[in-house]
Parts: structure tokens; sequence; C-alpha cells
């Protein structure tokens, strides 16, 4: 009875750590079910939005850098060094990148165009 409790105590462990085998902050944008659906069935999708997790904007410090950006959008960041860009439904623009200034700092939040992201994305995979 001790090693049928056992077997079924490791295979619920096992299937529970298998079904995080992604980026948990994909969830801002799909269930669970539709994560495991495309790792089976379209895995280069969560490639691309796992890579947009960390690659598709880059954070700008007015002070450090200089740069003063005209922009009237602001977003919200609790935490800049542990947040979620999919959180923020932030649209690419197609050829064009926008400018966000950071409430409450002096920084700037940049998200590149979707012609930029896309060059960065696929010459990640030339490299692999």
């Amino acid at each position: 009875m001790k090693s049928i409790f056992l077997a079924l105590a490791m295979l619920i462990g096992l299937s529970s750590f298998a079904q995080s085998n992604y980026d948990e902050r994909l969830l801002a944008k799909f269930s669970e079910d539709r994560i495991q659906e495309l790792q089976k069935e379209q895995p280069q999708i969560i490639d691309y939005y796992t890579y947009y997790l960390d690659h598709s904007y880059q954070i700008t410090d007015r002070e450090t850098s200089g740069k003063d950006f005209q922009t009237d959008q602001e977003v919200k960041i609790k935490d800049l060094n542990d947040f979620n860009i999919l959180e923020l439904g932030l649209t690419m623009d197609r050829s064009a990148s926008k400018i966000y200034k950071i409430k409450g700092t002096e920084k700037y939040l940049r998200l590149l165009s979707n012609r930029e992201f896309i060059l960065a994305y696929n010459k990640s995979r030339n490299n692999l």
C-alpha cells in the first residue's frame, strides 16, 4: 500500500513539473491549457512570446543616458527589475517604436516596432 501511495505521489509530482515547462509570465497572455496545446502543436509561438518577454522593449534612464523623450504616453511599473511586459497590455506598431514614460521615475520604456523585434528575433534564432 505504501509503495502504491509513493508511486502515485511521484506521478503527480512529475506531471506538475512537466506542466510548468514554460516561462510562467506567459500566463498573462495564454491559459495553461493553451500553452500546453501550443507547446505540442505550435511550439514556435511559445518560443516567440518567450523571447518577447525579455527582448521586446528597452528601458532608458534619462539621467544616465541624457536622453529626454517627448511622449504623452505613460505606463505604471511597480518593480522595474521584475515586471511582465505582457501584463502592460501594450501593442507594437508595425514600423515605429513607441515610447512610454514610466510613472514616478525618470525612465522611459521603449517598445520596439514589430519590424525591429522580428529582425532581432530571427537573428537570435539563426544564431542557435
